[in-house]
């Protein structure tokens, strides 16, 4: 993208486009998996921790404009920790869009396609996704607000309408399992955020520090009322959903959603628009991986990648053999490394940036003194 610039709502668009489509793949069933009836109460306990993190990321990220963490990583640590680092982020970035990809592909065959193998919907992905790859990065952006508003409206749609069977009772009791696993164990939650560096990864495109700050609040809030609205729905519906671990449980409420006699059954517009969701998700989580590699291999045009990348991702998609497997990622390997790297390594990058930086500037400071 020659025009390294967002508007604002481009910006917000895709970072909560890309936040989104981990809550209809049943985040909110993990995360009451973990605390129980005190899921809603942490909530807000790791939200409150989440954007006290936003502030200090969006503060140090002032420090420099028109950079990512790439940048920052080389800044700190020299151009062998920038290598280290990005690849890191391409294998992180690879193994998270190839699991969702085929945790949705999954749930496409056992819903609509039960005669069609997975590894043709998971194909099938990947080629549009690659198509959409050479249009060019506007062109995901424009459809990023368009979808945007589409998806909120439809998921909001689908939790309203299923509150005529919510039983608040099912939040009580309010500490669930105890204070220890609400608020110890329950800190492992956070990794339900992990989708967000994807800030990070925008932040070239805003190159303002007070943008970014507003951009990244403004995300984290409206990502943060869509996953407690799921939570909501789905402790407070419990007893009326037979499976809790069908992999796209908030079908099982979109199913539910009926107006009389006359229109019943209407999940599929629900899936249609969540296929498109999943389209744009791979796109822009493609295109930033492309961008990450040109960074450590010098390539003229990286979309001339796009194919090879793709190829990569399915590889990756069909590695999980059985549904343990993909249940094994959800509930442990994804959680744990998303802890591990978005919320530890990475912003121990952006603190040495940000201490080598103060630094740098002190003493810039003190040498004009001495001048004088």
């Amino acid at each position: 993208m020659k025009e390294r610039k967002l508007e604002n709502y481009q910006a917000i668009a895709i970072i909560v486009t890309v936040m989104l489509s981990h809550i209809i793949l049943n985040l909110p069933n993990h995360l009451i998996s973990q605390t129980g009836s005190a899921t809603i109460l942490n909530f807000f306990y790791v939200f409150g921790i989440v954007l006290i993190i936003c502030w200090l990321v969006t503060k140090f990220f002032k420090l420099f404009p028109n950079s990512d963490l790439i940048d920052i990583c080389e800044y700190a640590g020299g151009k062998i920790a920038k290598k280290i680092y990005t690849i890191a982020l391409l294998v992180y970035l690879f193994i998270v869009s190839g699991f969702v990809i085929r945790i949705f592909s999954e749930s496409l065959v056992l819903i609509y396609f039960p005669n069609m193998d997975v590894d043709m919907v998971v194909l099938i992905f990947i080629i549009i996704t690659a198509v959409i790859n050479t249009l060019g990065f506007k062109s995901i952006a424009r459809a990023s607000v368009i979808l945007f508003p589409v998806v909120i409206v439809a998921f909001l749609f689908v939790l309203i309408s299923s509150s005529s069977n919510y039983m608040p009772e099912r939040a009580l009791p309010i500490l669930g399992y105890g204070i220890t696993d609400t608020f110890v164990k329950g800190f492992t939650n956070i990794f339900a955020f992990s989708s967000a560096l994807v800030i990070t990864m925008v932040a070239p495109y805003i190159n303002d520090g007070n943008r970014m700050r507003k951009i990244s609040f403004i995300s984290l809030i409206i990502y943060g009322l869509l996953i407690l609205g799921g939570i909501i729905a789905m402790l407070f519906t419990m007893p009326s959903i037979e499976d809790m671990n069908n992999t796209l449980s908030i079908y099982i409420l979109a199913k539910r959603v009926t107006f009389g006699n006359f229109i019943q059954s209407i999940d599929a517009i629900f899936i249609l628009v969540w296929i498109m969701l999943i389209f744009i998700y791979l796109s822009i989580i493609m295109h930033f991986m492309l961008q990450s590699f040109q960074r450590i291999v010098p390539i003229k045009h990286p979309i001339n990648m796009v194919y090879s990348f793709s190829a990569i991702t399915f590889i990756i998609a069909m590695l999980p053999k059985t549904t343990n497997d993909i249940n094994f990622f959800e509930s442990t390997v994804y959680k744990y490394a998303s802890i591990i790297f978005v919320f530890l390594i990475s912003f121990v990058i952006l603190i040495c940036g940000y201490i080598k930086k103060k630094h740098e500037l002190k003493k810039g400071d003190a040498t004009l003194e001495q001048e004088s």
